[in-house]
């Protein structure tokens, strides 16, 4: 009896660990802060899973302009992104300094230097882990889109 008693004690406490465990993990949806994103986009702003936050890629996307300002060069691109990005964490009580890693894509590589004088001003040491892409085409004719992974 006593050890029948023990395994059932000892089955609860196993149940309630892996019940608390899979709500830990349970990815939940990042509030956009408000940010404006393309009404055809089937993404969300960023999902939050194990206390990492995955932020989607980032355009510089105006619903007024109904994509990206033709006269908007990387730099000012660059910009906006990064603004885009430090609003989404600042809604969850997150800084830039919370980012281990950063994917940039760019469409023309000569851009990189520019984009990068952007980047560094927003990011300070240790700086997170990062890869920067050359692609042919972003949409809404971007010329360059950041996703981020962040920390808790």
């Amino acid at each position: 009896m006593l050890l029948r008693m023990t395994v059932l004690a000892l089955l609860a406490v196993a149940g309630l660990a892996s019940a608390g465990m899979a709500s830990a993990q349970t990815p939940r949806t990042l509030n956009g802060a408000g940010l404006d994103s393309p009404p055809t986009a089937a993404l969300s702003p960023g999902i939050e899973a194990n206390g990492l936050l995955f932020i989607s890629g980032q355009l510089a996307y105006s619903a007024a302009a109904r994509g990206i300002p033709a006269d908007m060069d990387v730099t000012a691109q660059t910009e906006v992104v990064m603004q885009r990005i430090d609003a989404i964490l600042r809604a969850e009580g997150l800084t830039m300094a919370n980012i281990i890693k950063v994917t940039i894509f760019l469409t023309d590589f000569n851009d990189f230097l520019t984009m990068n004088a952007v980047y560094s001003r927003w990011v300070r040491e240790p700086f997170p882990a990062r890869s920067t892409i050359g692609v042919a085409f972003l949409p809404f004719r971007a010329k360059v889109e950041i996703e981020v992974i962040a920390r808790r």
